[in-house]
């Protein structure tokens, strides 16, 4: 119930000194519309610095804010009843507040409270369209677009392309009513399930964390000695002069960057009694190494303390998924898919101008799928981080998402999944990540966590939305390897059988070893693994897996890229072409 020190208290909060007159206005107010103190002031706060610059309350302007913030609401709920009670309203100025026709009568003195000057609430409705942006939040300055942005001249300019040529004619072509498949889209489980547990996150024992650590590299090791044809191997610590194997997780002897001259190998529990020792590389004739990696090794280790590499070993990955084990559910025709990575505003500004472009994009294309990477509302962002905001974080990604859900009457064959990111302020800060909690209910929009992996009729699509990418460059040393060194960095990934084989991870990434453990594996290798990164968008086969950049959709001030996929798949084969596209 609102009382006027409740509403005094609201407007104090805000920093206003409101005349008493008004504050007994906005209790009327609340009676009336049936609505709290808090939620009334802060519709209002958002109202009054999108329509009237910050402007406080008064008698007037309180008339238009409700007229225009609560008067369609009411409506809709009134012409429903009375739709019910085959009644059929007036359409007089107490419609706003739901009143029934048969009541007005008794209280139009209400009315009074609706006069304004009809020249002044004019110009106020005509401006209002102007001043709004459905996707915008409510902030403490007037919202203004991105000039950069808005100048660009390459809009849906196709800057890559990949794949089967005849795919790749049909790939911009919208999907029509003969196009739409029966999707079963499913989250690939792992040993302990889809879902996250609801224990605190970070609450780790050491020895637990150890534990964790000795079974992987000692599962990997596995792995690895399955495909090299290595039956056994040592401790690391065992002096010899004949060669032997030897397996563990790579190190830097120093808290700084790996270099050939620091890198130590640790041993598992069973073997070396997770020992370490430092390892000399001159006689390794090629080699890609970085901190966490899981390697099996060839040399000797004449006096116990060094050992001397000859060959090294790292590939650990797991088969290709079989698109094919699902015949009942085997993808009969294209799949269009379009993959857009966030942050989707520019650097300057919250009017979230890409995201609306996309939004255009998808209505007018009707993809069957489309995945979305966070962030949504970067911590980073210079307006989260100024606090210019007038709205709860978590209010206005509900606000993009009951957007995005619009698409369900544009679009209503295409299903959007959200990839969360640790990256959001509304988020927690933990790797991996769980999906998005949301109140939000869209049939059309589903959440997932980062990372997570989508079998959509036996295509299996691996995604992250964390530039592993980037965090793997900047740790990796490499000697005659050759080719191409972003298709390498990927192929660690695959190898690693991990959507996050870094240890210890990069800057600002919180992982949790025992959520890592449970939801960042490959069970199998995707046919598609999409890695966001800040790297130059590319399309590229790695080890027989399409491994997709689309960059971000914004760039700086400007706009960014996006990727859209075309898929065809048989009991037979599968064919899959791409192309990345200008936002």
């Amino acid at each position: 119930m609102a009382s006027e020190e409740l509403v005094t208290e609201q407007f104090q909060f805000f920093g206003l000194d409101v005349h008493k007159e008004v504050i007994s206005k906005c209790v009327s107010l609340c009676e009336e519309l049936n609505i709290d103190a808090e939620s009334f002031i802060e519709q209002w706060m958002a109202f009054s610095l999108n329509h009237l610059n910050g402007a406080a309350p008064n008698l007037d302007n309180l008339d238009i804010f409700v007229r225009k913030e609560f008067s369609k609401r009411s409506a809709n709920r009134f012409n429903a009843t009375a739709k019910e009670n085959g009644q059929v309203g007036t359409g007089t100025s107490l419609t706003v507040y739901g009143a029934p026709a048969s009541v007005q009568s008794d209280n139009e003195v209400l009315s009074n409270y609706m006069a304004t000057t009809p020249k002044r609430v004019k110009v106020e409705i005509e401006s209002a369209p102007n001043q709004t942006n459905d996707l915008c939040p409510a902030t403490y300055s007037p919202t203004v677009g991105s000039a950069k942005y808005a100048s660009r001249t390459n809009v849906g300019a196709v800057v890559h392309s990949f794949g089967d040529e005849k795919l790749l004619q049909s790939i911009a072509e919208p999907c029509g009513p003969d196009d739409i498949l029966n999707l079963k889209i499913t989250q690939v489980p792992n040993d302990e399930g889809e879902t996250y547990t609801k224990a605190m996150f970070g609450f780790e024992l050491l020895h637990e964390k150890a534990s964790t650590f000795d079974n992987n590299i000692r599962y990997l090791s596995q792995c690895i000695m399955k495909k090299c044809g290595i039956t056994d191997v040592t401790s690391v610590k065992c002096k010899t002069q004949a060669e032997v194997s030897v397996a563990g997780r790579i190190e830097c002897d120093a808290d700084a960057r790996l270099n050939p001259k620091s890198v130590v190998l640790q041993g598992t529990w069973d073997q070396s009694l997770s020992q370490a020792v430092p390892v000399d590389l001159d006689n390794v004739k090629q080699y890609s190494l970085f901190p966490g990696q899981t390697v099996v090794m060839r040399g000797v280790n004449t006096r116990g303390d060094t050992f001397v590499a000859h060959e090294v070993f790292c590939d650990a990955s797991p088969p290709m998924a079989d698109h094919k084990t699902d015949i009942m559910n085997t993808l009969n025709g294209k799949l269009s898919l379009v993959i857009a990575a966030g942050p989707y505003t520019t650097s300057d500004n919250m009017a979230y101008e890409p995201l609306k472009d996309l939004v255009t994009y998808i209505t007018a294309h009707r993809p069957h799928l489309v995945i979305m990477t966070g962030p949504f509302l970067d911590s980073e962002h210079t307006k989260v981080k100024d606090n210019t905001m007038a709205e709860t974080f978590k209010s206005f990604f509900d606000k993009l998402i009951d957007n995005l859900g619009e698409l369900s009457s544009t679009s209503p064959y295409t299903k959007i999944y959200i990839v969360a990111s640790n990256k959001d302020a509304f988020h927690v800060n933990i790797y991996p990540t769980p999906a998005y909690p949301s109140r939000r209910k869209h049939t059309n929009i589903h959440f997932v966590p980062d990372p997570c992996t989508l079998n959509i009729n036996g295509i299996v699509i691996g995604v992250t939305s964390t530039d592993i990418l980037m965090h793997i460059s900047q740790e990796e040393i490499s000697s005659g390897m050759g080719g191409d060194k972003l298709s390498r960095l990927a192929s660690h990934i695959l190898m690693q059988q991990s959507y996050y084989p870094l240890w210890p991870p990069a800057q600002g990434m919180a992982v949790d070893a025992a959520l890592w453990t449970a939801h960042a594996q490959m069970s199998c290798t995707p046919h598609i693994l999409v890695l966001p990164s800040n790297f130059r968008y590319f399309v590229k086969d790695v080890n027989g897996c399409v491994v997709v950049n689309p960059e971000h959709l914004s760039k700086g001030t400007g706009g960014g890229t996006f990727a859209r996929l075309l898929i065809a798949s048989d009991n037979e084969d599968k064919k899959i072409s791409a192309q990345i596209v200008r936002i």
